[in-house]
């Protein structure tokens, strides 16, 4: 996960525990079952921190499609796309990041400005040329 995953999930974790122990105060049965929902939901987060092994960009070499990185790709038709490759928890189309396991995520990975790489879509195999490969967002 990234830096930014994981702070993202202590931020979670942290309103959850606001919340569990605002209804701390009143135990009536709705309240004691909105709790127990809210301990459920405060474990896999926290089940999540500790598993997480934290990576960003600079894990790997300056230029060069990796983790935590934002990769602009160009299509055979010229348009142009930069997404930021995360780990499976932190997918997130509208915001442009791409697990490193989908197949765009997994093609682009080790790749540099000027590589091309295809992919294997629904519609069929795509090609990319790499365009760009930064660290720090466009």
């Amino acid at each position: 996960m990234t830096p930014e995953g994981r702070a993202e999930l202590q931020a979670e974790a942290s309103r959850l525990v606001s919340q569990r122990d605002a209804l701390a105060r009143g135990e009536e049965p709705a309240r004691s079952a909105r709790r127990g929902e809210l301990d459920r939901k405060l474990a896999l987060v926290e089940a999540a921190l500790t598993a997480a092994t934290v990576l960003g960009p600079d894990s790997a070499p300056e230029g060069v499609a990796g983790f935590g990185c934002w990769v602009t790709v160009e299509d055979a038709g010229g348009a142009r796309t930069t997404w930021r490759l995360v780990g499976p928890d932190e997918v997130d189309v509208s915001r442009k990041h791409v697990s490193v396991e989908s197949p765009l995520g997994a093609a682009l990975l080790g790749h540099a400005p000027g590589d091309s790489v295809e992919v294997e879509r629904p519609a069929g195999m795509v090609e990319f040329t790499v365009i760009a490969v930064r660290r720090e967002p466009p």
